[in-house]
């Protein structure tokens, strides 16, 4: 009697059940992507893959909300047009993944679809290395792409983006990173023996003309991050041991026009660390460092305890901020600056700076921005 009563009561509800969800109407969930990423300054973070697709976020400048994405091959680099209107890449595609031949490519994305916008194949002994900024450049104006080898050979691949071929590869033997000038046709490189070797390109960039300078820096005593900032024909670079070097490029061979150091005075061994250890804001002039105490072989890519604000005229550092172990710095070309600091496992930390002197706060943070994040971007 018991088991046919607990039958009864089952079958009853299972019974009843078609009639419940007849009750409730179905109302089907519609997917759709917006056409253009939201309007507004953005922050392009690199999350750089060595075992897959490498990739692109965009941020919100303002609140730090992710806007969108582009997704790339190995090992990726990346770069703004000057309009910031178009994103530019350089990665790898391996055909057998570990072994074999790779596709090597430039591509072009238009910002506000984030859509891929054309593809061209360029050298395979294009350099797999961290992101920097002067691995993979675009010439003044936009008219070339040019992109790091090594085999491992320092060369650089001349990529036409109008044409849409690789046009040339320049040998730079012992020097390494790209550094356009402001003629479309020209790039300098850093040389192992303290020199900066410059590629003149004849105007379809079918053949070059290598000159080098005399010595600017000692490898040994005072070597220079690969990382650069421009104003002008002003290339800037900063040195192991915190000195700044100013550069004139629009000669022949590049001159050292100024050289000078930004942290004597101050107690504390402090020297630069990370990989884009500086960023220039025009409008203040001043070059923001990455900073940590107690430096010593091999601390160059520590990252930074503090982020300074160095006054390039007087010389002088003219703010100083806490910070969370950052690698690479952004920075706005506004008047009152706002300064973007990545640390290499996703943290983006934003500053703003205002008043005179400057001094600067934190106003925003985000942690998720990728696994193995190597360079950011903005484009304000």
């Amino acid at each position: 009697m018991r088991k046919t009563l607990v039958c009864l009561l089952v079958c009853s509800a299972f019974s009843q059940a078609p009639v419940a969800l007849a009750e409730t109407q179905f109302v089907p969930d519609h997917v759709s992507v917006e056409k253009e990423i939201k309007p507004g300054p953005n922050v392009f973070v690199m999350d750089q893959s060595w075992s897959g697709t490498s990739m692109v976020t965009v941020f919100g400048s303002n609140d730090l909300k992710a806007k969108g994405n582009i997704s790339t091959g190995l090992i990726s680099q990346f770069g703004l047009s000057k309009d910031k209107s178009k994103l530019y890449t350089a990665s790898v595609y391996p055909k057998r993944i570990v072994w074999g031949d790779i596709d090597a490519v430039v591509q072009k994305f238009d910002v506000k679809g984030l859509k891929l916008d054309k593809e061209i194949e360029t050298s395979p002994k294009m350099a797999q290395v961290s992101a920097t900024v002067n691995t993979f450049s675009l010439s003044s104006g936009d008219k070339y792409a040019f992109v790091q080898n090594a085999t491992p050979a320092a060369s650089v691949s001349v990529v036409d983006l109008a044409t849409n071929k690789a046009v040339l590869e320049v040998p730079t033997p012992g020097c390494w990173g790209i550094y356009p000038s402001q003629d479309a046709t020209k790039f300098s490189s850093l040389c192992g023996d303290g020199t900066v070797t410059s590629y003149q390109l004849s105007s379809d960039a079918s053949s070059y003309e290598a000159s080098k300078s005399d010595k600017i820096f000692d490898t040994d005593s005072d070597a220079l991050f690969i990382t650069s900032q421009r104003d002008g024909n002003k290339l800037m670079f900063t040195s192991f041991n915190g000195n700044m070097y100013v550069l004139d490029d629009s000669g022949k061979t590049a001159k050292l026009d100024e050289k000078f150091s930004y942290t004597k005075g101050i107690d504390g061994g402090w020297v630069p660390g990370g990989y884009e250890v500086i960023a220039y804001n025009k409008p203040n002039d001043i070059m923001f460092v990455t900073m940590h105490p107690d430096g010593h072989e091999g601390s160059h890519k520590d990252g930074a305890t503090e982020i300074w604000g160095v006054n390039m005229k007087t010389h002088k550092v003219v703010t100083r901020m806490k910070a969370e172990e950052p690698i690479s710095l952004a920075v706005s070309q506004t008047k009152s600056p706002d300064l973007f600091a990545l640390t290499d496992w996703g943290i983006v930390t934003k500053y703003s700076f205002s008043g005179s002197p400057l001094a600067g706060k934190e106003v925003n943070k985000i942690e998720d921005a990728g696994g193995f994040t190597q360079m950011l971007m903005v484009d304000y």
